[in-house]
């Protein structure tokens, strides 16, 4: 495994890296960290913690538990970003990038955080659904990223126009045309433009 591979914050965090946090979809807890779509093929958990560790970050993930409820794992995940700033890590060099349910659940650290200078990268995370909660709003630098082919309803844009605590923010729609299966691998589409958010070339 690699070694910037951690599946929680460092106790002693080296305040020079940058850290990713990786949240995955739904699949991986209904069916393990290898799990296969009929639609979509493989969910390639590890090969994307690596390819995001390749490019510099020490990543921070953990398969989530079936049945895991987004608020509770969200506050678990805010606790560990607090850490990471207590240490003096700067929130400019901290992520929190999560696709599709691991979007929703980064969704909810980014309003629980309030932090204007954290990166968020919500991979096919923005569902239209979850404006139903009038609490959800973003704070900090948001890249949104989905597939031209998604079926399920993106609205980034109307999360951008309730979320008065952003920096800077994007919408990026590739034409890969895989739909949801965008985020089972880690495609360059996808991989590159996360780095370059986060601030790693």
């Amino acid at each position: 495994m690699n070694i910037n591979i951690l599946q929680q914050a460092p106790d002693q965090p080296d305040t020079s890296s940058r850290y990713l946090f990786y949240l995955h979809g739904l699949i991986v807890e209904e069916a393990g960290v290898r799990p296969r779509s009929e639609e979509h093929g493989y969910y390639e958990y590890h090969k994307i913690l690596e390819e995001l560790a390749g490019k510099g970050f020490v990543v921070i993930s953990e398969a989530r538990p079936q049945g895991t409820q987004i608020k509770p794992y969200a506050e678990k995940i805010v606790t560990q970003v607090k850490a990471l700033l207590a240490h003096g890590v700067a929130p400019a060099n901290i992520t929190v990038a999560g696709a599709s349910k691991g979007g929703i659940i980064t969704a909810y650290i980014s309003a629980m955080l309030q932090n204007r200078e954290i990166h968020f990268v919500f991979l096919a995370g923005l569902f239209e659904k979850c404006l139903q909660d009038p609490e959800l709003k973003l704070y900090g630098h948001v890249l949104s990223i989905h597939d031209r082919a998604e079926k399920q309803s993106m609205t980034p844009s109307l999360y951008f126009q309730r979320s008065h605590g952003l920096g800077e923010f994007k919408e990026m729609i590739v034409g890969l045309d895989l739909g949801h299966g965008l985020i089972y691998r880690p495609y360059r589409e996808w991989v590159e433009p996360l780095a370059e958010w986060a601030g790693v070339k």
